[in-house]
């Protein structure tokens, strides 16, 4: 670099040329890929802000829609079955049908923002507790006490209700024991007095069991 800020001009030239000769193609294709880059860059971001604003406005009128299935559900479900709003729709959704009895569409709901969760390194997904505490409130009415537990067996934290939920399988199925320890962790976790009071009761009723 010395040797080419002390050469002439029409050094200069014969360096830079001969340089230019011997790179071109590099400085090309450098310059080639810088341009699909910024161009691909732009184009998704775009795309993505499209897609966040086609996803808000549908579900927007979703709320706004009367209807048990609007067509903007519909098409949500269908064009952009892995957003957020698709999970709102299906929780939803999930409440409506089981309101009008169709229980094992409900459930099959409640399933799909669970599973499309299961690979999260999240800790913790408020959508999937709330799925979680809807299913395990069904399988309750049902007296399928194990799936209860079967839901729950994966996650590391859980709310207050899914371990009140817990407790009361866990009591139904005779796991005392179990029972106890996950209606104590809610209780510490609980920030409801009506909700602390009400497992409190649960706790006394325990202490006449026997202990497995």
């Amino acid at each position: 670099m010395a040797n080419f800020f002390s050469a002439s001009q029409e050094e200069q030239q014969e360096i830079l040329l001969s340089f230019w000769h011997r790179f071109r193609f590099l400085i090309i294709g450098f310059f080639v890929l810088l341009i699909v880059f910024i161009g691909t860059r732009d184009y998704i971001k775009d795309s993505r802000e499209d897609r966040e604003l086609k996803t808000s406005l549908l579900f927007q009128d979703y709320l706004e829609s009367d209807e048990d299935m609007p067509a903007s559900a519909a098409e949500l479900l269908k064009t952009y079955p892995e957003s957020l709003y698709s999970d709102f729709v299906r929780l939803n959704q999930a409440k409506k049908e089981f309101t009008n009895g169709d229980i094992e569409k409900a459930e099959g709901l409640l399933k799909l923002v669970i599973d499309r969760h299961s690979n999260s390194s999240e800790a913790f997904n408020p959508l999937v507790a709330a799925a979680q505490t809807r299913l395990c409130r069904i399988y309750i009415s049902k007296k399928e006490y194990q799936r209860v537990l079967d839901v729950l067996a994966k996650s590391s934290v859980l709310t207050a209700t899914l371990l009140e939920l817990k407790g009361d399988a866990e009591n139904a199925l005779g796991q005392y024991e179990l029972a106890r320890v996950s209606y104590m962790r809610a209780l510490q976790n609980s920030p409801s007095q009506t909700s602390r009071a009400l497992i409190n009761m649960k706790i006394s009723d325990l202490e006449g069991e026997k202990i497995e």
